[in-house]
């Protein structure tokens, strides 16, 4: 173990603690935090603590595994991975549950994990920049060994649409249409859970006064991807699944693990990757603590972006922009992008998903001449690094 290490174990190992705490330099170690009550001081044996691989031979007979994200975390979809790796070295059927694709697109899923399309097409044909937006690089792993290994991949949330219209309209005036997408029943008896929503609604003071929808929304993410992850066990007493998504969705047993456990009598296992070193005792099963990770810099040309009628037209620069240096102006229309047609965000999402900085990338552009004529510009752009966020729109 390293100094740094050393110098962090001396920092907190005999301290009070509410829950055991591993640094992240003990790679692959996992706390079990099924004693909640500790008259005082908590000391953790290093040397005793359990392997990742250990604990999930260990538990074999639990039918589902929950495994909490932040999202942006590139270090928890890391670990994610190897807790996907060390279930799939068990016995018995296996499939992943994941909240990054929602159900309505299980078939193009389906049809990628099969060989049937490309990874573009299934992309595209999911919406999934449109619907998760996140990194997609920092799930391809994950996606990749299942694909690798046929193992299901289950699209577990809830469409957009029907969200969105509970959160706008209310649940009871949602579209008939709509309606039918509703997982099959609600529990509003956590009153745990209420509150923890509530709590975090105050701190956003700009969603308004509509707490009932707010919950409504979180209930039905819920609801939805406890039913689907229940459909999946009821299938076959042989099915096995790990369940990722967001740790707001699995902490505390609230949100997924109890819904499903009433749907099944399944209660599972919940895991935890918690990012402060005090965590309340009750939050999970086991805790797993991972060194913080960084994604490899995408390459990009510092442009902030509109989409409007099948067109993608930029607004704005970055004060480093690589895209300005080399040319671009406000109010371009970006036509391709190497040879690659752009008329959506998706599009040039996927065009630009492995580029690193340094890369070039030709470029060509639509724009109005002096003489108030539309003229075709094509530009060659070196790409830099170092996005910076814009509320003006999407930054690329």
């Amino acid at each position: 173990m390293n100094n740094r290490c050393m110098e962090n174990l001396k920092s907190f190992l005999i301290i009070p603690l509410l829950l055991p705490t591993l640094v992240a330099c003990a790679k692959e170690q996992v706390i079990n935090t099924q004693v909640k009550e500790a008259p005082g001081p908590i000391v953790i044996d290093l040397a005793k603590t359990a392997t990742l691989a250990d604990t999930i031979a260990q538990n074999t007979h639990a039918r589902v595994i929950y495994v909490g994200e932040t999202h942006t975390a590139y270090e928890d979809h890391l670990m994610q991975l190897e807790t996907l790796k060390a279930m799939h070295a068990q016995p018995g059927n296996l499939a992943v549950g994941v909240e990054w694709f929602q159900w309505p697109f299980q078939e193009h899923l389906d049809a990628y994990l099969n060989g049937h399309i490309s990874e573009k097409e299934m992309l595209t044909n999911t919406g999934y920049f449109d619907r998760w937006a996140f990194d997609y690089r920092l799930y391809r792993p994950i996606i990749e060994y299942a694909k690798s290994n046929n193992i299901p991949v289950i699209a577990l949330n809830a469409p957009k649409e029907l969200t969105d219209a509970i959160s706008s309209e209310g649940l009871d005036s949602i579209p008939d249409h709509l309606k039918e997408q509703l997982p099959d029943n609600y529990d509003l008896s956590d009153k745990a859970y209420h509150e923890r929503l509530e709590a975090v609604f105050k701190m956003h003071p700009d969603r308004g006064n509509d707490f009932e929808s707010f919950l409504n929304v979180q209930l039905t993410w819920d609801e939805t991807m406890a039913q689907k992850t229940a459909d999946y066990l009821a299938a076959d007493p042989a099915n096995r699944i790990i369940v990722f998504a967001g740790g707001g969705h699995i902490e505390y047993r609230s949100g997924i693990p109890n819904r499903v456990a009433r749907r099944t009598g399944a209660a599972g296992k919940t895991f935890m990757i918690p990012k402060g070193s005090v965590t309340d005792p009750a939050v999970a099963d086991y805790l797993l603590h991972v060194a913080p990770q960084t994604l490899p810099e995408s390459g990009i040309f510092g442009a902030y972006l509109d989409t409007k009628n099948d067109q993608v037209v930029i607004t704005a620069f970055s004060e480093t922009s690589t895209g300005k240096k080399a040319g671009m102006q406000k109010d371009d229309r970006i036509v391709s992008i190497d040879g690659n047609p752009i008329t959506s965000y998706a599009e040039l999402k996927l065009v630009m998903l492995n580029k690193k900085p340094g890369d070039e990338i030709d470029v060509v552009l639509e724009r109005k001449s002096a003489s108030d004529d539309m003229e075709q510009v094509r530009l060659r752009v070196e790409l830099g690094s170092r996005e910076i966020p814009s509320p003006h729109g999407h930054g690329r």
